[in-house]
């Protein structure tokens, strides 16, 4: 790895980068509230993150997007502005530094709304979330993207390979007996399947890679505690599997950039390149899941994987980074192609996306679901209830159905929440305030 950073050359700003990135905290935003099964679309929920059938929705989406938006801004900061002119140490250094708040603001949230009723400890630290991914896996990126190209490549497909070799090639019958000693049952209902290829078998893989049957043996608090951090710092390396996978999709998210700032070709050629690399890679990922069962086999038999957010599988990172590639080349067309405005509602969330959902994340955990107030039948609960009871009560009121209102109530906080954190971000837009770490 050099140290001389080189002459590179200007590139231009994209603006479909701040439209993405605003459109997929929108997203977060939206599917962070949704939690009434009966009022939403099934697509704003989770799948069951240990459930023996796996998939994925639309919300399974939105957090890998976001770490793919990340690796679109890599090259930029890296190629642009001050970013020329610093040694690829002090970007490596820079990017440690970015990952390490970022990784700190996630035990923050982690523990913001635990800490009311549990006291903290050091564990707490060692805490995995959304944001301690995304800080680990955006330092992984960038020391990856000061590697030669062909080492990127290496590193994307060894770590989707081994990802891959991990979950289908440990033999299931060993992975069975580690975890039947350690006295951990299958989280598969109905019995145990245990075979190659089966759900169980993935399951019990990443289990045992994040060292949760060290972990279960050391419950009882007989060890030391030089033992139990021991443990702990080697559980939090367990989650390997899972931050590297992530650094991987930042990585293809870089090279996504460098076609849109290619300008010595057409910006209507880069989208349609960039079109084309996103349906590649989603193909990829729809044939890797083809036909899967949580019994084992599909098409590739054996080898064959489910989109999984529990086992981040290398199918489930190819469909990230490919609907990633595909979102971002339909922003590229729509800003900076066609230069349709409307588009400025999103890249307001957009510049200032990580205050914005550590903002709205901590308010809801200290505040919304914790600040208490009468509701409509007169008793008291959470303030964040409590504004959907009262919304649900007026459209009653108003002659709705029972079911109709819920509905009503659901929706109405979920948009009022993304207007009042919009207002939020357009008032620092509008100063030129832009919250960086």
């Amino acid at each position: 790895m050099s140290d001389a950073p080189g002459p590179q050359p200007a590139r231009e700003r994209l603006l479909c980068l701040d439209a993405f990135r605003g459109f997929d905290i929108a997203a977060m935003l939206l599917v962070n509230m949704t939690w009434n099964r009966e009022v939403f679309h099934a697509q704003l929920f989770h799948v069951d993150w240990n459930h023996p059938s796996q998939g994925a929705t639309f919300t399974d989406l939105v957090f890998p997007w976001f770490l793919f938006i990340a690796g679109c801004a890599i090259p930029l900061s890296m190629r642009s502005g001050r970013g020329r002119s610093v040694s690829n140490t002090r970007r490596l250094l820079a990017a440690l530094r970015r990952g390490a708040i970022i990784y700190l603001l996630g035990v923050l949230l982690t523990v913001a709304g635990k800490a009311y009723g549990t006291p903290l400890t050091w564990k707490d630290g060692f805490s995995w979330n959304i944001l301690q991914l995304i800080g680990v896996g955006y330092a992984c990126a960038v020391g990856v993207y000061l590697l030669p190209r062909w080492a990127q490549a290496a590193f994307v497909i060894a770590v989707l390979a081994g990802k891959l070799g991990t979950l289908t090639l440990i033999p299931a019958d060993t992975a069975r007996a580690l975890m039947d000693a350690a006295g951990l049952s299958p989280r598969v209902d109905g019995g145990r399947i245990t075979g190659p290829g089966t759900f169980t078998h993935f399951d019990d893989v990443k289990r045992l890679l994040h060292l949760e049957h060290t972990k279960a043996g050391l419950s009882s608090g007989d060890a030391g505690l030089g033992t139990r951090i021991a443990v702990s710092v080697a559980g939090w390396l367990g989650m390997a599997q899972q931050f590297l996978p992530c650094a991987a999709i930042a990585v293809m998210g870089g090279w996504c950039t460098e076609i849109l700032t290619d300008t010595g070709r057409p910006k209507a050629r880069r989208a349609l390149s960039l079109i084309a690399i996103g349906i590649v890679l989603t193909a990829g990922a729809f044939i890797l899941q083809a036909g899967y069962r949580p019994t084992g086999g599909g098409w590739l038999g054996q080898a064959t994987v489910p989109f999984s957010k529990w086992l981040f599988s290398p199918s489930y990172c190819l469909l990230s980074a490919g609907t990633g590639a595909l979102l971002l080349a339909l922003f590229f067309v729509i800003t900076d192609l066609w230069k349709i405005s409307p588009m400025t509602v999103f890249r307001v969330y957009g510049l200032n996306a990580l205050a914005l959902y550590v903002g709205a994340e901590l308010s809801f955990k200290t505040a919304f679901s914790k600040w208490q107030i009468i509701h409509p039948n007169g008793h008291s609960g959470a303030l964040a209830g409590g504004f959907i009871a009262w919304a649900e009560h007026w459209a009653g009121a108003a002659g709705l159905s029972a079911r109709a209102a819920e509905g009503v109530g659901g929706w109405v906080f979920v948009l009022v929440w993304l207007a009042m954190w919009w207002l939020f971000c357009w008032w620092l837009w509008r100063r030129r305030i832009v919250i960086k770490v």
